[in-house]
């Protein structure tokens, strides 16, 4: 075991963990944040590969992508067993995965790899990984997030993934309609395909409005009033009609044209359908009691039928959509990356 005690410092013999490893940009001052929980947050080379056979069956280029994240989140505790791979490091392993799942909600980041997670112990002073796995790597868009991720992130990430972990249960089955937007949007954040991202990011939207069969369009643009104010009714008729003719299969409406305006107004839709859909669900998990109207199709219509105020008052104040736009600025995208054609 060449992992020094130095290196180990955030966790003690005879402790289990469980962690993810990151390739993002962080913030240079970053070092370590020790959360509550038992979660910690390492900065770079806090995590060497132990060298027995993982480092060989691993190979040479993924360990290096494990030892040069950038980022480690990290779940330990004591173990009646310590020695043995069960259900503590299971429960370790979702601790952690809620804290990774609340960073995704917190900063559109990209992922330069795919990130590593990994579950063991440390016994006789040295790391020892009993599981190894990747994950699907977050993927950026044309419009991401590009500010580093640090201490205040990390702090917002922490108290979402406090409240998911509070939701395991059978109980969670309750609100399953809240948790499969949840699920959607998670699995659209490593979707490198940016026609799908508007789709699954407005069903995201569309699951938390509960419209009624043939008034979706004109209940989309009203009821979305409330999680983006009065004012953009146009703009989610025009995010509704696209989703519609994805899913529909007439991507041909949207593609055909190679102009570069065309494809700036496609990434300019992603970012909005991206940042209404997370803000909606960071918002409902930051203040658990909304799961009391938003977790299933039945709590839905009462609350859709409760008067405009009312929802207002229960929900809070709505978000800009255009926030990811407001200081992005598209003269720095090639039309290569636009997809579009330079002479058009």
């Amino acid at each position: 075991m060449s992992t020094s005690k130095a290196n180990i410092d955030w966790i003690e013999d005879g402790e289990k963990f469980a962690l993810i490893g990151l390739r993002v940009h962080t913030d240079p001052d970053f070092g370590r944040l020790d959360l509550t929980g038992g979660l910690t947050v390492l900065a770079k080379t806090a995590f060497k590969v132990p060298d027995d056979f993982w480092r060989e069956w691993l190979g040479t280029a993924r360990v290096e992508d494990i030892e040069e994240c950038d980022l480690f989140l990290v779940a330990t505790s004591s173990s009646k067993s310590p020695g043995v791979l069960d259900a503590e490091n299971q429960l370790l392993l979702r601790r952690v995965g809620n804290l990774f799942m609340a960073l995704n909600l917190v900063s559109k980041f990209t992922a330069a790899a795919k990130p590593s997670r990994a579950t063991g112990t440390r016994i006789a002073g040295g790391i020892d990984v009993r599981q190894f796995a990747e994950l699907d790597r977050p993927v950026g868009s044309i419009v991401s997030d590009y500010n580093p991720i640090g201490e205040a992130q990390l702090q917002d990430a922490r108290e979402i993934s406090t409240n998911l972990q509070s939701f395991d249960g059978p109980w969670r089955l309750d609100h399953w309609r809240f948790f499969r937007c949840y699920g959607i949007y998670h699995t659209t954040r490593t979707n490198l395909d940016m026609l799908d991202r508007i789709h699954q990011f407005t069903r995201c939207i569309e699951g938390l409005i509960a419209a009624k069969q043939g008034e979706t369009k004109r209940q989309f643009k009203s009821r979305t009033e409330l999680f983006i104010g009065p004012s953009h009714h146009a703009l989610m008729g025009e995010l509704y009609e696209v989703r519609c003719d994805i899913e529909h299969l007439h991507e041909h409406k949207l593609l055909s044209a190679r102009d570069r305006p065309t494809r700036i107004r496609l990434a300019q839709l992603e970012a909005v359908s991206e940042w209404v859909a997370r803000s909606c669900i960071a918002h409902v998990l930051r203040d658990p009691s909304l799961l009391r109207h938003f977790g299933n199709a039945d709590a839905l219509q009462k609350f859709w039928a409760r008067p405009a105020a009312e929802r207002r008052a229960i929900w809070g104040p709505p978000v800009d959509p255009y926030s990811p736009l407001n200081r992005f600025k598209f003269e720095y995208v090639g039309d290569g990356e636009l997809g579009a054609d330079s002479y058009a």
